[in-house]
């Protein structure tokens, strides 16, 4: 037999014939928060010693504790432990507190009391539960049914628990409170409120730089690098650097960043300020595993804490995603135009290709469809004539908006007088809707005739008509200088004035693709084209 546990205080004299013991001592998290004395690991550690005093065939061999483990299922490290030590024939007593200790699994927990401690000869005893299976004066077939009801019993409590438990953390989740162990890189918990994310600055400079990095061009595999290079440790590390009992779940630990992690910071609604949760769900209460839940299933609430990028930066991101452009395999960084230049007749990305010539090298793009089947012409164009008519084309456009900007602050410049005269209006109406309402006693008590009720109604109702039209008039100007005009064309062109250089992040602000046709016409579709005709309605229906 293997070295003993060390003897305790108050062990008696052993027998000769002992029963190497094993005590197994389990506390689930949900007994540790509601604070459960009874069910507490010391407790559990005193009753069992203290069985153990007063019967001396029970040898200790060794204490196993399994504290913050669930018991609806035996993947646990003091139970492993204890199943090892039996296999080497340590071990060939079990004695627990009561049967829900030892776990809430009927299926797992019944099978290993009835046949593998049996084939093990294992002596199995649940003190509170009078359960000893050495015992010949109980009778095995009732000892049976009393372990089968009373994990049954045990299994139900566990799986009602769950339960409420899951509706609890499902409501938490749609009110917008955060619930996970640990906050997502870039945020903390607060120390305040544990469901408020506040952000953490030193990695949220890592995550607005790796946004910044993949608009301005970067791909995923040149911001991986890069940030390896730098020697910025990984969300995992950064945690676990931070002090977090924290690990990822593919076993990695080299502190390295990999594309799927830059993914995932670049999809995250998170940085937005939503908070989304219920990505994943374990299959029930006995089987642990996670799954991925559909992402339409998703719990998502908006504008619950502050965002690490803006919208507009979040939008961008996940627009290149669609693109399937491809990086440079040497600089990996993204061609200035790759999965913007389409053919005009087949729709389908142009590829780019370099001819080196002895007089010079040429760089051009060509329909991708005529190089795969020759189903479409021969469309190409150089890069450099493309280049500059883009440019030409924006520039355009941004002087377009500066026009259309002072225009707007025009309509939108404060006039006094605007509410003077629209204050006047409104008593004018007032008084005419008055007079309008005196004319019938007046009729009717003789003091005007028929002929002049009816003709003084008109000219009042004529004139309430053209008061009305003025108010409303007055109305529109008042609101525009209450409300100044928002409009997304002029506001992203106008931020790119005096370009004088295209840039592959001015290009995916302002170009949604660019046609090519096969006599080498261009038809450049800009981004925000429906706010452009928004604005110009609004324009003509203030003149």
């Amino acid at each position: 037999m293997m070295e003993k546990y060390t003897d305790y205080p108050g062990q008696p004299q052993r027998a000769e014939k002992a029963w190497s013991a094993a005590l197994y001592i389990r506390l689930s998290k949900e007994d540790a928060e509601k604070k459960n004395e009874s069910a507490s690991v010391t407790n559990q550690r005193e009753i069992l010693l203290e069985y153990l005093r007063q019967n001396p065939e029970l040898e200790l061999f060794d204490i196993y504790v399994d504290d913050g483990f669930t018991g609806t299922d035996f993947d646990r490290p003091g139970f492993l432990r204890l199943k090892n030590d039996i296999e080497k024939g340590a071990v060939n007593c079990v004695v627990v507190k009561d049967l829900n200790r030892f776990g809430r699994n009927y299926t797992v927990g019944g099978d290993l009391i009835d046949n593998y401690f049996a084939r093990k000869n294992v002596r199995f005893i649940a003190l509170n539960n009078g359960v000893d299976t050495a015992d010949d004066r109980m009778n095995a077939a009732t000892q049976c049914i009393s372990i089968g009801v009373t994990n049954v019993i045990n299994e139900s409590y566990s799986a009602m628990t769950s339960v409420s438990i899951r509706g609890t953390l499902n409501n938490h989740r749609r009110q917008g409170k955060f619930i996970g162990a640990f906050a997502c890189y870039g945020y903390m918990k607060s120390p305040d409120d544990y469901h408020k994310l506040i952000i953490d600055e030193e990695a949220a400079e890592v995550v607005r730089m790796i946004y910044r990095d993949f608009i301005g061009g970067k791909s995923m595999r040149a911001i991986v690098r890069m940030l390896n290079s730098l020697g910025i440790p990984n969300p995992t590390l950064y945690k676990q650097q931070k002090g977090f009992n924290f690990s990822a779940r593919s076993g990695r630990n080299d502190g390295l960043w990999c594309d799927r992690t830059v993914r995932r910071i670049l999809q995250n609604e998170m940085y937005i300020g939503n908070m989304v949760q219920g990505r994943n769900r374990t299959v029930s209460y006995k089987v642990h595993e996670c799954k991925a839940v559909p992402k339409e299933n998703w719990i998502v609430v908006e504008n619950t804490h502050e965002p690490i990028v803006d919208r507009e930066t979040f939008s961008k991101a996940q627009a290149l995603f669609n693109r399937g452009i491809r990086s440079s395999p040497v600089t990996g960084e993204r061609d200035l135009f790759a999965g913007l230049v389409r053919c005009a007749d087949c729709g389908a990305l142009m590829r780019k290709k370099t001819n080196k010539m002895p007089y010079g090298t040429y760089r051009y793009y060509k329909c991708s469809t005529k190089l795969k089947c020759g189903c479409c012409s021969p469309h190409t164009i150089r890069i450099d004539r493309l280049s500059e008519a883009v440019l030409t084309y924006l520039q355009t456009m941004i002087s377009l908006a500066v026009e259309y900007d002072e225009v707007v602050h025009k309509l939108s410049k404060p006039e006094p007088h605007v509410d003077k005269a629209l204050e006047a209006k409104r008593r004018e109406r007032e008084k005419c809707k008055k007079a309008a309402l005196e004319l019938y006693p007046d009729w009717k008590a003789g003091a005007i005739t028929r002929d002049e009720y009816l003709e003084l109604k008109e000219n009042l109702n004529e004139r309430i008509a053209a008061l009305d039209e003025s108010i409303e008039k007055l109305g529109k100007v008042h609101e525009r200088q209450e409300n100044p005009m928002q409009n997304s064309f002029v506001e992203h062109f106008i931020r790119r004035r005096n370009i004088d250089r295209l840039t592959r992040e001015v290009l995916c602000e302002l170009v949604e693709a660019i046609y090519v046709y096969e006599d080498n016409r261009i038809t450049i579709k800009v981004k925000f084209a429906d706010a452009l005709e928004a604005l110009l309605r609004e324009i003509e229906n203030a003149a």
